[in-house]
């Protein structure tokens, strides 16, 4: 399986002038090489535009880390401004992969390039680099931005905020800290923090969790047949079809979307269908209890002939309550139901 892409943005030429001011150019290209090289023993990837900015002591140092997997380094610029190669290619072919867009803007080919990265790393830079660095922010992807050797880089650190986007407070410590022994490490373990920050934040939720959820609502739906219709086979079968019910529904949900050309959120197939069944059983369950209040003292055998014929009814219930499960959830959620008022007493007539 590939590694993480990290886009490496910024330049620190002497000759250039930066807002704010670039301090210390030659440990910043070195900071770039060194990252590289850590990048490369971490099995990353580094995704670059060319030209004569950090990228060049990314990829020096990069490729001096030995990556173990071909095309692991992606150029990623616009066909009608071709960057001049890097020294490394003409050494290490294989471990470059050119991709050209078509055009002659260099900023299209560019920002589209880093908007496909896992991870963005800002040294030095001017305007191209503050603008990469927000569109990092606003797309909640991995950031460092060593702000201590000035330019765009450390605009972009100013802007963030821990606790809002995804860098934590140790994370912006380390991105303001003097380059020394060890802060290439450290700043590479920030990135893969900040990665599976971000993949638990946007992952759905694990197996075991959705497992056990189940399992804990079949065992509190598996009392009501058991107390209240003395284990009778028909009383199972009127709180289960429901469930089975919602889960068919639930599962059918994404291929109506489809069908409707509605842009749904994809979620795990397996907490899908525990959604589903919950939300089936759910309305199962309230539609039998409101069915049967009318009667409180029903017998088993009421309940038999009850079960014959609601269970159709019960089952298309269900059915519906997993295909809207969105909307059932949305319901139970937005019930407020806990009583903050008080009771009010009762007044003698």
């Amino acid at each position: 399986m590939a590694g993480p892409l990290f886009a490496v943005v910024g330049d620190t030429d002497p000759n250039r002038q930066f807002d704010p001011l670039m301090l210390d150019p030659s440990t910043a290209s070195k900071a770039a090489e060194e990252l590289g090289a850590e990048l490369a023993h971490r099995g990353a990837r580094l995704l670059v535009y060319g030209g004569p900015y950090i990228e060049e002591h990314a990829v020096r140092g990069f490729v001096a880390g030995k990556p173990t997997e071909d095309r692991s380094i992606l150029m990623w610029y616009s066909r009608d401004k071709e960057p001049p190669p890097f020294r490394e290619e003409s050494t290490h072919p294989k471990l470059f992969d050119r991709r050209a867009e078509s055009g002659a803007d260099w900023e299209v080919a560019f920002y589209r390039s880093v908007a496909h990265a896992d991870g963005l790393i800002l040294v030095g830079g001017g305007n191209a680099t503050k603008i990469a660095g927000q569109v990092a922010v606003g797309a909640r992807m991995p950031i460092l931005a060593l702000s201590q050797f000035g330019g765009a880089a450390a605009r972009v650190w100013s802007s963030l905020s821990a606790g809002e986007d995804l860098p934590s407070r140790n994370d912006l410590n380390l991105m303001a800290q003097p380059w020394m022994d060890g802060s290439a490490a450290a700043c590479a373990d920030s990135l893969y923090a900040q990665l599976a920050r971000r993949r638990a934040i946007e992952g759905a939720p694990s197996p075991a969790l959705s497992a056990l959820a189940a399992m804990l609502f079949l065992a509190a739906l598996a009392i009501i047949p058991l107390a209240w219709g003395a284990n009778s086979p028909d009383a199972w079968m009127l709180f289960l079809a429901p469930l089975l019910a919602g889960g068919a529904g639930s599962a059918c949900r994404p291929i109506v979307d489809r069908v409707r050309g509605a842009q749904g959120v994809t979620q795990a197939v397996f907490a899908t269908v525990v959604l589903g069944m919950v939300a089936g059983g759910l309305s199962g369950l309230l539609f039998v209890t409101a069915q049967l209040s009318g009667g409180p003292n029903a017998t088993v055998a009421d309940l038999a002939k009850y079960a014959q014929r609601s269970i159709p009814f019960v089952v298309a219930a269900g059915f519906v309550a997993g295909l809207t499960s969105d909307a059932v959830f949305g319901k139970l959620l937005g019930l407020d139901v806990v009583q903050t008022t008080g009771i009010a007493p009762s007044r003698k007539k």
